[in-house]
């Protein structure tokens, strides 16, 4: 009797201990399995992506619960399609981290590409994060931190991507944001002088790549635009002087003008956000 007595107070104790191991181990395993279905889900979109397919990369991104502005998202996406020959493309993942069922992926990227038509190879390497979360079963792309794996020929988009820590922050001369090992150029303008007849200006790459022609450039006056093209290439420190004649709008004597370079983001730039400058008549 004794001894049943004894028996069943050991397994009263081993049971829960043995429940509770038990409990720990499916945990373990099924954050491996959602570790792995994310890994597997990153390592698509790379495919859909190097492939140019459109419909196969956005069917692993959320619409509904993308945090950022998937619409920008999209056509940035379409435009590095339009943009980038892609040479290589390899990646390695750091490190993820949960929040309940989401995931944060962290991967470090190396790519080499062109500009289509281009001349100039572009080696790009950076760190970047990408959050996931499972939608029925199926884990979807919500969200882009860190360097601009993918989307970074619209300025649009990228001047919207929040940083992270230990991603590489690449530097020109000047110090501007660039292209780590690549040769991009980097666009910019000058008012020279503006009248209500004429105005001239400079555009000057100051960029250490050439810029592809055609250059667009945008004159922006009482309200209204005229768009022009300059149709040559400008080499790295080239410099090019140009003058319009005014728009013939009756606007007082105070009104700016304003010059914009590449006003649709079509030639890719270390620096996007130096390509504008205004006076006044």
């Amino acid at each position: 009797m004794m001894k049943n007595i004894v028996f069943m107070m050991l397994l009263l104790f081993v049971m829960p201990s043995f429940a509770d191991s038990q409990y720990d181990k499916d945990i373990v395993v099924l954050d491996q399995s959602r570790d792995d279905k994310v890994k597997e889900v990153f390592k698509q979109l790379m495919g859909y992506y190097e492939e140019q397919d459109s419909q196969g990369f956005f069917s692993l991104v959320s619409e509904d619960r993308f945090i950022q502005d998937y619409m920008i998202f999209s056509e940035a996406i379409e435009k590095d399609f339009r943009t980038y020959d892609i040479l290589s493309f390899d990646y390695w993942v750091d490190k993820i981290t949960s929040d309940g069922i989401k995931r944060y992926l962290y991967v470090k990227w190396d790519k080499r590409y062109e500009v289509t038509n281009g001349t100039t190879q572009i080696k790009k390497v950076g760190y970047s994060r990408f959050l996931f979360d499972e939608i029925n079963g199926q884990y979807k792309l919500i969200e882009l931190a860190g360097n601009n794996l993918w989307g970074e020929s619209l300025g649009e988009w990228t001047r919207d991507v929040p940083k992270i820590a230990g991603q590489e922050v690449y530097q020109t001369a000047s110090g501007a944001p660039a292209a780590a090992g690549g040769a991009l150029p980097d666009l910019t303008v000058t008012i020279i002088d503006a009248s209500v007849s004429e105005v001239y200006f400079k555009i000057m790459n100051i960029g250490a790549g050439t810029a592809i022609a055609p250059i667009t450039y945008r004159i922006s006056y009482c309200g209204n635009n005229a768009t022009y093209n300059y149709d040559g290439n400008l080499a790295p420190g080239e410099t090019q002087t140009l003058s319009k004649p005014m728009p013939a709008y009756v606007c007082p004597s105070s009104s700016p003008i304003t010059i914009t370079i590449d006003p649709s983001d079509n030639i890719i730039e270390s620096d996007e956000f130096n390509n504008e400058e205004s006076a006044t008549l």
